[in-house]
C-alpha cells in the first residue's frame, strides 16, 4: 500500500504535481491524530457523567408524570361512571314524573330497554322505594298482597312515623329479592341520604353500607344513589313542598368492587395492578373501618412508596377519599441500575472508542485523500456532463416530416448539415436513396411501426455519416389531418453519440469506486486484527484471571466485527452483508476458540437467506457473540455435553427474530439476566435496544434468549441455511 501511496521523484519535482498538496495534507492529518483519541475520550467521559447525573432526575419526573396521570386517569372515570348512574335514577324519576301511574309492568319495562348488565356493570339494580304514611301501612300492604306476593310485609317491623318500601327493583330475581319490601328509611345511614335527596331535589350519595341483597359469601362495601321522586302535578319548590309532596325515591344498590373493577377495566387499568394500587375511603377519614375498594386487597397506608397522591371526589352531598399509591414494581424504575450503566458501560465505551479512533484515523486518513481524489474525478466528470447537456441545449436535432410512402416532406436545418445534402436534394428522397442498406432498413422498420400502432414511439437508431457512425434518439410521431386520419409522419432525432461515451466513463468511475471502497473495509479488518493483537500482548503480561477473561471477550467481540468486514470485502455487494455466511463463519470462530468445552458441544445454526445492512448486522453479531460465548464458557460445566443453537428468521409483520438456546445448566435460580452486572449480558439489552427491539428469555431445558427487532433485511430466498459444528 505504501508503494502505491508514494510519489516518484519525477512527479515531485513538477511544478504542477499535486504530490505537493497532499503530502502537505498528510502531515497536518498526523497532527491531529495526536490530538483526536484524547478529544474523543475526554468528550465520551463528559458525556457519560452528564447522562449519569441526570438519569434519576430523568426517571423521576418521568414516572412522577406518569402517575399523575393515572391518578387523574382513575378519579375521572369514577366521576364519570357516577354521573351515568345518576342519569339512570334521572330517567326512572321522569317516568314517574311524566305518567299519573307507573306499574310494575312499565317499571320492569323501562328498566330491561337500559340494558344494565351491559352498559351499567357494578349497579346490582334500578328499584323505586314508595313512601308509606302510618296509616295507609294496612291498606298497602294489602294491595302488594293482591298484587300475588302474599308474603309480603314491610320490614322491618315496628312503629316509625313514616315508613317507606321497595315495591319495584329491578331485575327482580337472585339477590335483589331480599329487598323487596324493605324500608331503607329505618336505617340511618341509608335515611340520611334519602333524606338529602328529599330536600334538595337532587342526586345523594349514602355513606358506605352493608346492601341487604349481600349473602353470607363473598360480601363487598356497597352504597346507594339516590334521586327523589315527587308526586305527578303538584309543586315542590320549597323545602315544605318537597317534603308534603314526596312520592319517594328512585334509587341504585351498587357494589363497590364490582363497580370499580368495571371503571378500572374501561380505562386499561387492569394492566397497571402490579404497579399501582388504587383505595377508596368513605369520607376524609384514611382508617380501615372506612375503606371501601382496595384494588390489591391489602390495606398498606404505611408502606413507604416513592409516589402517593390522595384525591377527594364529592359528590351527591357525600365525600370519597381515592389514594393512589405505587408498588414496588413501579418503584423499581425510578431506583434501577441504570445510572451504573451509564457509568460503566459508557466509560469503557469511552476508552474503546477512543483507542479506535486512535487506531483507525490513520486509515480514515488516507480514505479521505483517496475520496477527495474521487470528488475531483466526480467534478470533471459533472462539468463534462454539463458541457453535453449545453451543447445538446443549444444544438438542433434532426427534425422532419415523411409521407406515407417515406419520403421527406420537411426537414430543418441540422438534417442538412447531418446529411451534407441541401434542403432541395433532401425533400422527396427516402431513407434507402440518403442511407446505406442495413440502416436504412431498420429506419422503415420503426417508421412502419409507429403508422402501425398509431401512438408516438422512441426508439435508438444508428447511421453511418459522413464522419462516422452515430447513435440517435429518435421519437417518431404520426401527424394527423383534421378528420383525425394518419396523413403523415414526424421525427426528432437527438445524437446521443457522446452521451454514450460518458456513461462508459460513470460506469469505469463506478467500478474504480467500488474497489476502492472492498479496500476500506480490508483495511478496517486489518486495523481490528491489530488491536486484537495488542489485547493478545496485554493477556500474555496479565496474571488477573478476571481481567485475562475481560480482554478475551474484548478479542471475541473485535474478531466478530473483523469477521463482519472480512465478509464485506469478499463478497459482491458492499452495502449488505450476508447473515448465513457471516453466522457460519463466526460461531466456526467461536468454536474454535471455545478449548476444552468444544469436544463435548455441538454448535448449530440455522440462518434464513436474509442479508443485512452493516448498522443491524454489527449489534446482531455482536450478540451473537455475546451469547454463544456465555454459553460455552458457562453452560456445560465439568465436562457436560449438549448442544447450543442459533436461529434467525423473518416473521410475517416484518420482524427478525434472533434465538440463541442451549441444553445447559441454566441460569442459576432467582438471577435475572436484566439486572445482571456482567457486561456481556447488559451488552445484549443495550445492542437490543439500540435495534429496537425486545429479549425474551426462556428457562426451560437450558436457556433461550430471543431477541425481535424491526428489520431491514432483504429476503432473496425462503431457504434456511443450516450448518453444524460439532
Amino acid at each position: 500500500m505504501g508503494d502505491r501511496l508514494r510519489p516518484s521523484l519525477d512527479a515531485l519535482r513538477a511544478p504542477d504535481s499535486g504530490w505537493r498538496k497532499r503530502i502537505a495534507t498528510l502531515a497536518q492529518g498526523r497532527q491531529f491524530l495526536l490530538v483526536l483519541p484524547w478529544l474523543v475520550l475526554v468528550f465520551g467521559l463528559a458525556v457519560t457523567h452528564g447522562l449519569w447525573r441526570s438519569a434519576y432526575q430523568d426517571a423521576d419526573r418521568t414516572l412522577g408524570a406518569e402517575f399523575e396521570f393515572w391518578a387523574d386517569k382513575v378519579v375521572y372515570a369514577i366521576e364519570y361512571r357516577l354521573n351515568g348512574n345518576v342519569q339512570v335514577l334521572r330517567g326512572v324519576a321522569g317516568l314517574f314524573d311524566a305518567s299519573d301511574e307507573v306499574t310494575r309492568q312499565d317499571f320492569r319495562a323501562y328498566v330491561t330497554a337500559l340494558r344494565l348488565d351491559e352498559n351499567y356493570p357494578g349497579i346490582l339494580g334500578v328499584g323505586f322505594s314508595l313512601v308509606v304514611p302510618p296509616d295507609q301501612r294496612a291498606a298497602h300492604t294489602a294491595a302488594i298482597r293482591r298484587e300475588g306476593f302474599a308474603d309480603y310485609a314491610i320490614r322491618p317491623d315496628g312503629e316509625r312515623e313514616i315508613y317507606s318500601s321497595i315495591i319495584y327493583l329491578e331485575p327482580f330475581s337472585g339477590r335483589n329479592l331480599r329487598a323487596f319490601g324493605y324500608d331503607m328509611f329505618s336505617e340511618p345511614v341509608r335515611q340520611a341520604a334519602m333524606a338529602r335527596a328529599r330536600d334538595e331535589n337532587r342526586a345523594a350519595l349514602s355513606a358506605r353500607v352493608t346492601l341487604v341483597q349481600e349473602t353470607s359469601t363473598g360480601v363487598q362495601p356497597g352504597f346507594l344513589i339516590y334521586v327523589p321522586v315527587y308526586r305527578h302535578g303538584v309543586p315542590h319548590d320549597t323545602l315544605d313542598q318537597r317534603r308534603a309532596n314526596l312520592l319517594g325515591w328512585t334509587y341504585s344498590p351498587l357494589r363497590m368492587h364490582d363497580l370499580m373493577g368495571s371503571v378500572l377495566g374501561a380505562v386499561g387499568f387492569e394492566d397497571m395492578l402490579a404497579a399501582l394500587d388504587v383505595e377508596i375511603y368513605d369520607g376524609t377519614l384514611l382508617v380501615p373501618d372506612a375503606l371501601m375498594f382496595d384494588a390489591d386487597q391489602e390495606h398498606r397506608l404505611s408502606d413507604g412508596a416513592a409516589f402517593r397522591t390522595l384525591r377527594l371526589i364529592e359528590y351527591g352531598g357525600h365525600r370519597w377519599s381515592v389514594l393512589l399509591t405505587s408498588k414496588a414494581v413501579f418503584d423499581a424504575r425510578l431506583h434501577t441500575e441504570e445510572s451504573k450503566l451509564i457509568a460503566g458501560a459508557g466509560s469503557v465505551g469511552s476508552v474503546l472508542l477512543a483507542a479506535l479512533v486512535g487506531v483507525l484515523a490513520w486509515g480514515q486518513l488516507l480514505v479521505a485523500a483517496a475520496l477527495r481524489e474521487t470528488a475531483q474525478t466526480n467534478r470533471k466528470l459533472t462539468a463534462s456532463e454539463g458541457r453535453l447537456k449545453a451543447f445538446f441545449d443549444n444544438a438542433e436535432s434532426l427534425v422532419w416530416i415523411k409521407d406515407l410512402q417515406g419520403r421527406f416532406m420537411v426537414v430543418n436545418r441540422h438534417t442538412e448539415a447531418v446529411v451534407g445534402l441541401p434542403r432541395e436534394r433532401l425533400l422527396g428522397c427516402t431513407v434507402a436513396e440518403l442511407f446505406p442498406k442495413n440502416d436504412a432498413e431498420a429506419f422503415t422498420t420503426n417508421d412502419r411501426q409507429v403508422l402501425e400502432s398509431g401512438q408516438s414511439l422512441e426508439f435508438e437508431e444508428s447511421a453511418l455519416l459522413k464522419d462516422g457512425r452515430h447513435t440517435y434518439v429518435s421519437v417518431k410521431f404520426p401527424l394527423r389531418d383534421a378528420s383525425g386520419r394518419i396523413d403523415a409522419l414526424g421525427a426528432i432525432c437527438t445524437d446521443i453519440s457522446d452521451r454514450k461515451l460518458a456513461e462508459e466513463a460513470l460506469r469505469a468511475s463506478l467500478e474504480e469506486k467500488t474497489v476502492l471502497l472492498k479496500e476500506v473495509h480490508h483495511r478496517v479488518k486489518n486495523n481490528l486484527q491489530i488491536i486484537t493483537s495488542l489485547l493478545n500482548l496485554q493477556l500474555n503480561r496479565t496474571q488477573a484471571l478476571e481481567a485475562q477473561d475481560t480482554l478475551r471477550d474484548t478479542q471475541s467481540r473485535i474478531r466478530s466485527m473483523a469477521l463482519l468486514h472480512e465478509t464485506l470485502y469478499r463478497s459482491g455487494s458492499l452495502a449488505r452483508i450476508s447473515m448465513p455466511q457471516y453466522v457460519d463463519s463466526l460461531c466456526l470462530q467461536l468454536w474454535q476458540t471455545a478449548g476444552s468445552v468444544a469436544p463435548h458441544v455441538r454448535l448449530e445454526h440455522r440462518i434464513d437467506d436474509i442479508s443485512l445492512p452493516l448498522d443491524q448486522a454489527v449489534p446482531c453479531g455482536l450478540i451473537i457473540n455475546e451469547l454463544v460465548s456465555n454459553a460455552l464458557k458457562h453452560a456445560f460445566p465439568a465436562g457436560r455435553s449438549g448442544h447450543i443453537s442459533v436461529q434467525a428468521g423473518m416473521r410475517s409483520e416484518g420482524l427478525l427474530t434472533l434465538v440463541v438456546a442451549d441444553d445447559g445448566v441454566g441460569l442459576p435460580p432467582g438471577r435475572d439476566p436484566r439486572s445482571s452486572d456482567t457486561l456481556g449480558l447488559q451488552l445484549v439489552f443495550m445492542l437490543a435496544a439500540q435495534l429496537q427491539g425486545v429479549v425474551d428469555i426462556g428457562y426451560e431445558g437450558g436457556t433461550e434468549f430471543q431477541v425481535a427487532f424491526p428489520s431491514k433485511a432483504s429476503r432473496e430466498l425462503v431457504n434456511q441455511s443450516s450448518q453444524v459444528s460439532e
